[in-house]
């Protein structure tokens, strides 16, 4: 039904944000034209139906599209402030990530204005579901990775509060993690390790609760090498 959109196909464009992120026409209006100032074109395509339409997936401040810039053939992934959304904007969610990306972590913003923020796109598939079919060794690598990830986002004063649910938050790439999702990312009192330590509690891996306790103390390379020695001799 909605395709590629070319820049001119205004009608178009308006018919697919009103059938997924409501909120009536001066909010889609609104989203058109950062959408224009971006110059970005959304692109049909994803896992989820959402009256009709295929897109990434649906939270619920947002809805996530596939799209494109509108010179040049980059994949991207646009999430797109829903009109009944709580949050009053996106754009404090972008500068967090822009900060992730400034130790490594999370997907790569591309850019991003108060409702839309475009990435390069991730294709992964959530930790559970890898880590059911994943081996010992890899699964270490993973755990590895992820806590190194945590520990980064610590460093910078990102706090990304979501990551105790590992399996919503991080996708695997190439086995590779990549924690996506900033929209409840907050500057300051960073506890990212002590997240994914509790993230990592469903998946079957025991805390290392002293070594934790001495790493909540000082967020310090010494106890957070304890913290990932706990767990990687459980793998």
């Amino acid at each position: 039904m909605f395709k590629n959109f070319a820049p001119q196909r205004l009608v178009d464009i308006i018919a697919l944000l009103l059938l997924t992120i409501g909120g009536g026409v001066e909010h889609v209006l609104s989203v058109v034209r950062q959408l224009r100032d971006l110059q970005l074109i959304l692109v049909e395509g994803g896992s989820v139906l959402l009256n009709g339409v295929r897109v990434i997936g649906k939270g619920t401040n947002s809805v996530i599209f596939k799209c494109r810039p509108a010179i040049g053939n980059v994949e991207l992934a646009c999430k797109v402030r829903r009109g009944d959304a709580s949050r009053p904007s996106l754009a404090s969610e972008g500068q967090y990530l822009h900060i992730a990306n400034s130790v490594g972590v999370g997907p790569r913003v591309y850019t991003y204005s108060r409702d839309v923020i475009a990435y390069f796109y991730v294709d992964g598939v959530p930790l559970g579901t890898w880590w059911a079919g994943a081996d010992a060794k890899q699964k270490r690598g993973v755990v590895e990775e992820l806590l190194r990830q945590a520990f980064k986002l610590d460093a910078s004063g990102v706090s990304h509060n979501e990551l105790s649910r590992l399996e919503k938050h991080v996708l695997i790439e190439r086995g590779r993690p990549v924690i996506i999702d900033f929209e409840s990312a907050t500057l300051g009192g960073g506890n990212n390790v002590t997240q994914v330590a509790n993230g990592l509690m469903r998946l079957g891996l025991r805390p290392p609760i002293d070594a934790l306790r001495r790493y909540k103390k000082c967020q310090c390379p010494e106890a957070f090498n304890e913290v990932l020695y706990g767990y990687l001799q459980q793998l």
